[in-house]
Formats: C-alpha cells, sequence, structure tokens
C-alpha cells in the first residue's frame, strides 16, 4: 500500500536503514561474536584509522557515555585496545585489533549478501546507478559545497 511518503526521499533512506539494519542482526546472528552497533564501530576505526573516544562518538553519533560502555566490552573481548592520548590525561586513541580485523572480514560478507539481497532485480547498471547516485548524495551532505 503506498503512502505520501514512499516518495519523500528522507523516509525512504531512513526506513532502508531500519530495514537492513533488521535483516543484518538476522543473517550475522550465530555468525559473528559482536553486535552490530560493535560492528559498526570496529569497521569505522578499520576505514578511518585509530581515533580518540570524543572522535568516536561524533563519527558514530552517540553520546561519549555510550562509546565508552561499547568499548569497555570490546576491550574486555580483545576486539580495541585503547591507549592514553599524550597531553591529555582524560583522552584515550582506540583502535581495532587484528582479532576484530579478522572478524570484518566476516561482517562484510554478511553485508555483500544482505546487499545482493536488497538489489535483487536490479540489472549490474541500475546497481551502479543506485550506488553513484547515493556517493554523489552522501557527498552532498558531507563537504560544504557538494564536490
Amino acid at each position: 500500500m503506498a503512502t505520501p511518503y514512499d516518495k519523500r526521499f528522507g523516509f525512504l533512506v531512513s526506513d532502508i536503514g531500519r530495514l537492513m539494519s533488521t535483516e543484518f542482526d538476522r543473517r550475522a546472528r550465530g555468525r559473528l561474536e559482536l553486535s552490530r552497533a560493535q560492528c559498526r564501530l570496529a569497521l569505522y576505526l578499520s576505514f578511518l584509522g585509530p581515533m580518540t573516544q570524543a572522535q568516536l562518538a561524533e563519527t558514530l553519533d552517540v553520546t561519549p557515555m555510550t562509546v565508552a560502555r561499547m568499548l569497555d566490552r570490546m576491550q574486555e573481548g580483545g576486539w580495541v585496545t585503547r591507549m592514553p592520548v599524550p597531553g591529555d590525561r582524560r583522552a584515550f586513541r582506540v583502535e581495532v585489533t587484528a582479532k576484530a580485523e579478522a572478524m570484518l572480514a566476516e561482517a562484510l560478507n554478511v553485508g555483500d549478501e544482505l546487499a545482493d539481497f536488497a538489489l535483487r532485480g536490479l540489472t549490474e547498471a541500475e546497481q551502479g546507478q543506485l550506488i553513484g547516485l547515493l556517493q554523489r548524495v552522501r557527498r552532498n551532505m558531507t563537504t560544504p559545497d557538494g564536490r
């Protein structure tokens, strides 16, 4: 059943994100030792490199306390390390461990399976076009002039 929201960009992006998250959780159950949120945290650290807890909270768009709790659990499990930042007693630099890097390969496999599922019925050209358009939208949102 179509609703007036079905043609609104923000609604579609948000709802697709929600559906992708739910399906990722379902597919990852029993395959990954980390939650979706923890995988996301580890992926950002892997892709962007080590960063402070404050930078990580901003990147993930969560509170610093949320990041601290996640990191406590992840450090206990050997997924991340935290090192003091010289000159700032309150700051810690966080990086993923080899254990986390190895697990991320399986998380990316789950993500690839999910993408195949979500994009089924689209030709390779349509998939490429969709990805390209979404990259442009993201660029518009992350740079002042959209370039």
